[in-house]
């Protein structure tokens, strides 16, 4: 099919879809993986637990004190006045007092030593006098206070974390403080990523007249790792047809999922559709959002295929759209879902045109009252690179939203939460 330059590309009789349905399309089309491996917990960092940890123990394992100070009976605390206790002994963080506790003693314990048997409350040492061997304690203590309970974090035989899971760090200090050492997790899928054009060149070659560095490739290769993935490198592509189809055949005996930029649009020179058409089936082509409209997705044989625009930003755009939670669902993960949409107040117009999405590269910061406010980089060209590192947010127009004025409240994406 080819197009008149004087067709608006954008206009919805033209069969662009829109980027509500096409990500709905792409996530119902993926199968998480089934495969899984055993790691060490070190090891284990944006993996993706396959079964749920059950704890063996309670978490913490025994009460223990919270603060520095005098552990002691809460039935034995003054309701009024004072009462002198004597100093049993001491109790320290992995050297417990190991005696009981008389309701006339107190045993000073250090931050995280077991409480004694007999004692239920610890009172801070600035709120108790000391004196030859003696704490006085003064009423208004509160039963139970400062103790941290056997279990009030994670109870034996709870889930520590859930199936579906990506363990962060706050997650593997949780698996660690249950015991384990190892965990099981889905395998990592694997990516082959390639760019596409005679113009293209690799970074390190001398550059040729009318040739351009590709940046695409370690943009693409960069956010898979960031997701979890194993990448493999293809290289550049050159717009021929039959080099098309020998490395998107060759990927797809090996990956499980391809990744290419450019040669997807509508150009004499674009082969990437044409080889996929004749290897495996395209599934989705050409979408109603900016920047990012030359997109395709399919499959070849087992392998997922994903065909991002040639322009750096649109790679950038689309990837986190379209590409990055439907590589985390077939991860395994069950909260795949883009980073947060928080509202801020525009100081700069952000205009779009009906029936599309628009994504600007913005920057997110707050007024002189602390309200958080957002503004263009400036010129939004998809090929402008460089405007993603000045930004740190995406505003989100979506197809049913107008322009946004200045003043007008805008959706956004922080980056720091996507890339």
């Amino acid at each position: 099919m080819e197009y008149s330059d004087s067709v608006d590309c954008f206009d919805p009789r033209q069969g662009l879809v829109p980027i509500a349905d096409a990500e709905q399309r792409i996530l119902d089309s993926v199968q998480p993986v089934s495969e899984s491996d055993t790691v060490p917990l070190h090891n284990a960092l944006d993996r993706v637990l396959c079964e749920s940890a059950i704890s063996d123990h309670n978490v913490p394992p025994h009460a223990n004190s919270a603060m520095d100070g005098y552990a002691v009976a809460a039935s034995s605390l003054p309701k009024q006045g004072s009462r002198k206790f004597r100093i049993a002994g001491t109790a320290f963080a992995g050297k417990p007092w190991g005696k009981p506790c008389t309701p006339d003693e107190v045993v000073q314990v250090m931050t995280g030593a077991v409480m004694p048997d007999g004692t239920d409350t610890v009172v801070i040492q600035e709120e108790t006098s000391v004196s030859d061997g003696i704490a006085e304690i003064r009423a208004g203590q509160k039963p139970f206070q400062n103790v941290r309970s056997a279990g009030e974090d994670i109870a034996k035989g709870s889930i520590a974390v859930k199936a579906g899971t990506r363990l962060g760090p706050a997650e593997l200090g949780v698996l660690a403080s249950t015991g384990k050492d190892h965990v099981q997790v889905y395998k990592q899928p694997l990516a082959a990523v390639f760019s596409t054009g005679d113009e293209v060149m690799d970074a390190g070659e001398p550059l040729p007249p009318g040739g351009i560095y590709d940046s695409n490739r370690y943009t693409i290769m960069g956010l898979l790792q960031r997701t979890g993935l194993k990448v493999m490198n293809l290289g550049i592509i050159q717009d021929k047809l039959e080099a098309t189809l020998a490395s998107l055949e060759e990927a797809s005996k090996k990956a499980n999922i391809i990744i290419t930029s450019g040669g997807v649009s509508t150009g004499s020179a674009d082969y990437v559709i044409k080889a996929l058409k004749q290897l495996g089936e395209v599934q989705l082509w050409r979408i109603a959002i900016r920047p990012g409209r030359p997109f395709a997705y399919g499959r070849i044989g087992n392998a997922l295929f994903f065909g991002l625009p040639g322009n750096p930003v649109a790679v950038m755009v689309t990837y986190f759209r379209l590409v990055e939670p439907a590589l985390r669902k077939l991860m395994g993960e069950t909260n795949f879902n883009p980073a947060p949409i928080v509202s801020a107040k525009a100081i700069t117009p952000f205009r779009k045109k009906p029936n599309r999405t628009e994504v600007y590269r913005a920057i997110l910061s707050y007024d002189s009252e602390g309200e958080p406010v957002v503004e263009s980089t400036g010129d939004q060209g998809s090929g402008l690179l460089q405007s993603m590192s000045r930004a740190n947010c995406f505003v989100l127009l979506n197809d049913q939203d107008e322009s946004a004025k200045p003043g007008d409240m805008v959706k956004i994406q922080l980056f720091e939460s996507i890339f």
